[in-house]
């Protein structure tokens, strides 16, 4: 799946910072551009003024896009700046991870980080104390976090469309879906998912129970579960844990599973009550298995392909199925596996 992307850049790059200036006051020096968007400068030989408090001053005004437009369509410049400024304004109180992320250009030319910017429940979020954690991250990790969050969400609504539900999901806020995170980490995409799909139970579960998941309490319908993938009760330990909870449609998903635990998962879906639904990101290859390399070299492919292509066939094999690439994914390992099980037919009832 690859989306098209409409060019969009701006005069300036804030994503790769070059020494320069911002004009302070009339007659005053002017701040180091670095210093103040990033906190450091990192150039000896700079010659601007690195001042701390009028880089508290500067953060704390809001950033003036450039006149140019941003897209060739047409579009008139101070129509698309009006919009531009709406969107990415970045207020004092926004973690400076984000207000360096609306500052670039990687928010206009990369159509999930700019789905982010604009989401309805983006404000929320960023005013939940909870949240500041979260977002407070190195900015090429926070991109990569993001555009795996949406590139989940998009591949989640492709594979409910599937169902021939997604239509109705969508229009219900996720009514009548489970949807659970095998192996969610800190969350990231659990969060994207609870508040895309308000209406859903979102259950993200782990191994490790011991995660500063606060930023949880923004969403009323996510929540965390201690769950170990590589027990031998797996399945039973989900359908515990689901309980009366559980609603008419289950959506597993999981994001970079390493090795054995794509298996896990596909066994586990395997195991689900149609109808259901699998999306799965798969991460590294599993060290206890050299033959998937060997065979990958053997073929003049990559081993990762390859993975993917034997997780595909091997371990979802009574479903519908489809692998795709998604490219606005900011990740080497960018490709989703969606599995899905329609309801099984009802013959038995009159």
């Amino acid at each position: 799946m690859q989306h098209s992307t409409c060019g969009q850049t701006l005069s300036f790059a804030m994503d790769t910072p070059a020494p320069g200036g911002i004009p302070a006051s009339d007659g005053a020096p002017e701040l180091c551009r670095n210093f103040v968007y990033r906190g450091r400068c990192g150039y000896a030989s700079c010659c601007f003024l690195h001042d701390e408090s009028a880089r508290q001053q500067a953060r704390g005004t809001p950033m003036q896009l450039p006149s140019k437009s941003l897209r060739s369509s047409g579009v008139s410049d101070e129509t698309e700046n009006a919009e531009a400024r709406e969107v990415f304004t970045a207020p004092q109180r926004r973690p400076a991870s984000i207000r360096y992320l609306f500052e670039g250009q990687s928010v206009h030319s990369n159509p999930y980080l700019k789905e982010f910017a604009g989401a309805p429940w983006l404000a929320r979020l960023l005013e939940a104390p909870e949240c500041a954690r979260l977002f407070n991250v190195q900015g090429k990790r926070l991109r990569k976090e993001l555009t795996e969050a949406f590139g989940l969400l998009h591949a989640c609504n492709r594979a409910l469309k599937k169902l021939a539900a997604g239509q109705t999901v969508a229009s219900q806020g996720g009514k009548g879906v489970t949807i659970v995170d095998l192996c969610c980490g800190k969350g990231f995409g659990s969060l994207v998912l609870a508040c895309s799909f308000p209406s859903a139970e979102v259950l993200a579960v782990d191994r490790n129970a011991h995660m500063d998941l606060s930023h949880f309490k923004a969403c009323p319908n996510l929540r965390f579960q201690h769950l170990n993938m590589e027990s031998s009760s797996l399945a039973a330990d989900l359908e515990s844990i689901l309980g009366a909870k559980k609603s008419a449609l289950v959506l597993l998903v999981g994001v970079h599973l390493c090795g054995m635990l794509s298996v896990h998962a596909a066994r586990l879906f395997k195991e689900v009550v149609p109808p259901a639904a699998l999306v799965l990101a798969p991460c590294c290859l599993d060290k206890r298995l050299p033959g998937v390399k060997l065979r990958a070299k053997r073929l003049q492919i990559d081993p990762f392909t390859y993975w993917c292509l034997k997780l595909l066939i091997e371990e979802l094999p009574d479903c519908r199925r489809e692998l795709l690439q998604d490219d606005d994914v900011l990740s080497e390992r960018n490709s989703f596996i969606l599995g899905v099980k329609a309801e099984q037919a009802q013959t038995a009832v009159t």
